[in-house]
C-alpha cells in the first residue's frame, strides 16, 4: 500500500500530479454554474413540500405535540421559498448558460415549482420576486410553444 496515495485522498502528502485539480475544485466550480443553481431551485421547491409534511407528521407523533402546524408551516414555507429564490435570483435569460439550464430542467414539475414560488411571493407581497419568476415562466412557455411549432 502506498501511503502517499492514501493521504493524497484527503489532500495531504506529496502530489505526484500537481497539474491535476482536486475534486473539491471541480465541485466548487460546478456550484457556481447556472445548471447547479437551477437544479437547486427545482429540488428545494419540489422536495420542500414533502419534507415539511414529514416534519409536521413527526411532530404530531411526539408525546408533547403542541399545535404548531400554522407557525411551523409558515416558517417552513418562508425558509424553503426564500432559499429556493436565492438559487435562481441570478438567472439571466440573455445568457446562453442560463437558458440551457432552464431548458434542461423544464418539465411539468419545474413549471409547477415556478408557479408555487410566484404564488408564495404574491401572498407575502414580494412582488419584485413575482415579476422576476414570471419572466422565467413566460420564457419557458414561449419555448414550449416554439418547440410545438417546430414539431408540426
Amino acid at each position: 500500500m502506498d501511503i502517499e496515495n492514501v493521504f493524497g485522498l484527503f489532500g495531504f502528502g506529496k502530489d505526484k500530479n500537481k497539474n491535476k485539480k482536486p475534486e473539491t475544485d471541480y465541485l466548487t466550480e460546478f456550484k457556481d454554474t447556472p445548471q447547479f443553481k437551477v437544479g437547486m431551485f427545482y429540488k428545494m421547491v419540489w422536495n420542500g413540500k414533502s419534507f415539511k409534511n414529514q416534519v409536521l407528521n413527526f411532530l404530531k407523533k411526539s408525546d408533547e405535540f403542541i399545535e404548531l402546524e400554522g407557525d411551523v408551516g409558515e416558517a417552513g414555507d418562508y425558509m424553503m421559498y426564500t432559499r429556493a429564490y436565492f438559487w435562481i435570483q441570478e438567472c439571466n435569460l440573455e445568457d446562453k448558460e442560463w437558458k440551457d439550464a432552464i431548458k434542461y430542467y423544464t418539465d411539468d414539475e419545474f413549471i409547477v415549482c415556478i408557479k408555487l414560488c410566484i404564488k408564495y411571493f404574491e401572498e407575502v407581497e414580494e412582488f419584485e420576486k413575482c415579476a422576476f419568476l414570471k419572466k422565467i415562466q413566460i420564457y419557458i412557455e414561449k419555448q414550449e410553444v416554439l418547440n410545438k411549432l417546430k414539431e408540426t
